[in-house]
């Protein structure tokens, strides 16, 4: 009797098992759903961390709100079919630095970061993101060596460096490209420079 009873309870710890086992897989599954979006947002926050000053409060609704984070709804932030695509921050006079996190952002099309007070270097992830289509991060300190793969990334037609500090060559194909946007800039912003009050300061420490 004792042995019978002993076999029904290891049936029920091993049922129990398997549905806890079934609850994690699920719950697995949901977040894997999600996790693009939810990478993505994670990653801007991760920027947002690096970001000093905001005198605009312009980040201030990039946050978790119960539990949930939506990217999407962020101020400077556009999505297509619930991917982050364009990042658009500019005449903010943000004082931080950018890092690694930026490769996460794997379907950014756009990252308009001009006439802000960005400063160190620019980080190799950037030149890592196949589907970037326009860089402009005119008018901040940014300096240090040009990520060499820039080169390699063939969506990438429009690159706008002016007025920063870089040091260092730029690839022959990147060169053209620069001269190219710059000429743009030149031609389309000459009106739009000279109302805008530059954010530019002596750099981040």
């Amino acid at each position: 009797m004792y042995g019978l009873w002993g076999f029904e309870r290891l049936k029920l710890k091993m049922m129990v098992v398997m549905l806890l086992m079934l609850v994690l897989s699920l719950f697995e599954q949901n977040m894997s759903f999600s996790s693009p979006l939810n990478s993505e947002g994670l990653a801007l926050l991760r920027f947002k961390q690096r970001v000093v000053s905001d005198p605009f409060s312009a980040l201030s609704n990039w946050k978790e709100i119960d539990g949930e984070i939506d990217p999407c709804s962020w101020f400077g932030v556009e999505c297509s079919d619930e991917k982050v695509v364009i990042l658009n921050l500019k005449d903010l006079c943000l004082v931080g630095n950018l890092g690694p996190e930026f490769g996460k952002l794997e379907n950014l099309k756009s990252i308009i970061l001009r006439n802000n007070s960005f400063s160190g270097s620019i980080p190799q992830e950037i030149g890592e993101l196949k589907e970037l289509e326009l860089l402009d991060l005119g008018f901040n300190n940014f300096s240090g060596p040009f990520p060499s793969d820039f080169g390699n990334n063939f969506s990438l037609t429009t690159l706008l460096l002016d007025n920063n500090e870089f040091l260092g060559n730029l690839a022959p194909e990147i060169y053209e490209v620069k001269m190219l946007s710059e000429f743009q800039v030149d031609e389309n912003r000459l009106t739009d420079a000279a109302t805008i009050p530059s954010c530019k300061t002596s750099g981040f420490p």
